[in-house]
């Protein structure tokens, strides 16, 4: 809930008590309204007039309660406005800090939306170690963003200022999971005018938007509808093939991994046939396709030479994958 909203119902409660301690003095004691109505605010407020008409001793016992009642709420409401503003401050201090050190972010990934998807893909982004910076303009799911204590931006992504503030030109891939196909567009378009080398991968819930995402310039287009619907299919025409895809990608007690490697020009692999480097025997680490440029070749034979920016599939065990990368 808002803090406006949040004041707004508490104001109400209070407004609400005063009516209805108003009307308990109309029956207790058949005062008019504007006496009942002054002393129940005498009474609340404690200000020490003495009782405008006599009181009975239902009327006192109705007097303690409307006394306590009243105080409880009153300091309630004044404990809340304190918290705010103490919390207002804080927050203040540290948003300035946490811009400072956003500029300073580099090779980051932004991930724009925390929605149920963006929540799981930053809690397996955590998990890898890798920076991430959130730009949420849900307060309520900002909130939650900060109890996990990643990093994250209150603002609209769709806004090229939000972005910028997200340090956008010096990030290395950018993540779109807004809510609508739209803004995901929006943003997708603003995205590769601002920077044209970040890797940018959007969702699209239509898939009929996957094809204009990509004229955009994304570079991968994620279909969840397209997605869950293959796994189903694939689950009841290949399950042990799921189940292996799942245990290597997922599971965390196995040894065995599949990762993706970049081969850098002073890499002791480049220019090497894969027979020659030795990764079978030396690591025990298998080479099942071999990315180049736009180009996968699978299963390469153990002749097919490593050239300097081929990215290599490999499955093998995860500490010696690690060693590679």
């Amino acid at each position: 809930m808002s803090n406006s909203k949040k004041f707004l119902l508490l104001f109400f409660i209070l407004a609400a008590l005063i009516l209805l301690d108003t009307i308990g003095y109309i029956i207790i004691e058949g005062a008019d309204f504007s006496d009942a109505l002054f002393m129940t605010v005498i009474s609340i407020t404690t200000v020490g007039y003495s009782e405008i008409f006599p009181l009975s001793h239902a009327g006192r016992l109705f007097t303690i309660w409307v006394i306590i009642s009243g105080l409880g709420a009153s300091f309630y409401i004044v404990g809340a406005i304190a918290e705010n503003a103490f919390e207002g401050n804080i927050r203040r201090i540290l948003g300035r800090r946490k811009m400072k050190m956003i500029k300073k972010m580099k090779d980051h990934v932004i991930v724009a939306g925390f929605g149920r998807m963006g929540e799981y893909v930053c809690r397996e982004l955590n998990k890898k170690k890798i920076k991430f910076l959130i730009i949420e303009n849900d307060p309520e799911r900002f909130a939650l963003a900060e109890e996990h204590e990643y990093n994250v931006l209150l603002g609209d992504a769709t806004n090229e200022e939000a972005l910028h503030q997200a340090a956008i030109d010096k990030a290395s891939t950018f993540i779109s999971l807004l809510s609508s196909d739209a803004d995901n567009i929006f943003t997708v378009l603003a995205l590769r005018e601002i920077n044209q080398a970040i890797c940018i991968i959007s969702r699209a819930l239509d898939v009929a938007n996957e094809k204009r995402l990509y004229k955009l310039g994304a570079n991968r287009v994620v279909s969840p509808i397209e997605l869950g619907s293959r796994h189903i299919v694939n689950t009841v025409v290949r399950p042990n093939v799921v189940d292996f895809i799942h245990v290597m990608t997922q599971a965390s007690k196995v040894s065995l991994s599949i990762e993706e490697v970049t081969i850098e020009e002073n890499s002791p692999f480049a220019g090497k046939e894969i027979k020659d480097s030795r990764l079978r025997e030396n690591f025990n680490i298998i080479v099942i396709a071999i990315k180049r440029q736009d180009e996968m070749f699978f299963n390469p034979p153990s002749t097919q030479i490593i050239l300097a920016g081929d990215i290599l599939i490999l499955v093998g065990e995860k500490e010696k994958l690690l060693k590679l990368d």
